[in-house]
């Protein structure tokens, strides 16, 4: 019985964390870019039970009787737990905002050779001197919140205050003080294949230091940690390249400027989903409840000595 109480308890935790979860997503079901996690669950590894000191019980199916050795009972499961929440990096929905700073991110990048998934995601960095430092890999992070501001040395900064990188792995700076007439303001423009452009006082289409955002492609992203709410860091081997070095990837992906990304979380799915888990907890309470009366009746009424 008291193993019963374990099992149940197993069940309640690792329920709890799942619940954790599914209201993590629904509170970020309007952060932009924003991609669900969906938490696995996992069973303990299964026991033979049998009975010591018993060599002669009815024949189990499947489990042959061995003479000399004790008769088995049958397998038992010993619970569960929650071993991870794995992000799902479907394409969320986009919307249109009509901000210069705002760029959503679109893509139908095949698979590789072997099969892996892979995704696009914009790189950025927080860095010590954007005018002149270049991130280094362990600086690089990704996102698809594409939701930007210019921050006030006119450099492009994502909400969290990391700066939108370039193809170069360098900050883009889109208004700078000393040379107003090279400042694209809102007169930014970003095309499909994400170069960088501003209109001069002409109204001509200038490219902005030849510029391009820098957007990389990550095979089997599952490799990557979570590290806030948007913010992904890299796990794998090598590093990501740019989505323009492989000519293959033309016509696969685009760039909207305007638009924004939702996030990809499906509101009624995850109120049914968190419905169920709390089904699940009470069920897992009352067996508790059950066993524990099981045993106060046990020893206190069974158990007790008359005199």
């Amino acid at each position: 019985m008291i193993r019963g109480l374990y099992t149940a308890a197993s069940g309640m935790l690792s329920l709890q964390r799942k619940q954790d979860s599914l209201a993590n997503n629904l509170a970020n079901i309007n952060t932009p870019g924003y991609k669900q996690d969906v938490g696995v669950m996992r069973a303990f590894p299964e026991q033979l039970l049998s009975r010591i000191r018993d060599q002669e019980g009815p024949d189990i199916q499947g489990m042959p009787q061995i003479g000399g050795q004790a008769v088995p009972i049958g397998r038992l499961h010993t619970g569960v737990y929650m071993s991870e929440a794995l992000p799902v990096f479907r394409q969320g929905d986009i919307a249109e905002t009509r901000d210069p700073y705002d760029v959503a991110l679109m893509d139908n990048i095949q698979p590789d050779e072997e099969g892996n998934e892979r995704r696009l995601f914009f790189s950025v960095a927080r860095l010590a001197d954007p005018a002149t430092d270049t991130a280094e890999p362990e600086q690089l992070r990704y996102t698809r919140n594409g939701n930007w501001s210019v921050n006030a040395d006119g450099y492009l900064v994502t909400p969290d205050g990391y700066y939108v990188l370039n193809n170069e792995n360098q900050a883009i700076r889109v208004n700078d003080p000393d040379f107003p007439d090279q400042s694209a303001g809102h007169t930014l423009e970003i095309t499909a294949n994400g170069a960088l452009f501003y209109r001069n006082d002409a109204g001509e289409q200038v490219p902005l230091n030849d510029q391009s955002l820098g957007i990389k492609v990550l095979t089997n992203p599952q490799q990557m940690v979570r590290e806030g709410t948007n913010v992904y860091r890299y796990t794998g081997e090598g590093q990501p390249a740019n989505v323009g070095d492989d000519p293959e990837n033309t016509g696969f992906y685009g760039v909207k400027q305007g638009w924004l990304e939702r996030s990809n979380v499906d509101p009624a799915q995850t109120m049914t989903d968190m419905m169920t888990v709390l089904r699940a907890y009470e069920a897992n309470q009352r067996i508790i409840t059950t066993v524990d009366g099981t045993m106060e009746k046990a020893a206190n009424e069974i158990g007790r000595v008359n005199g």
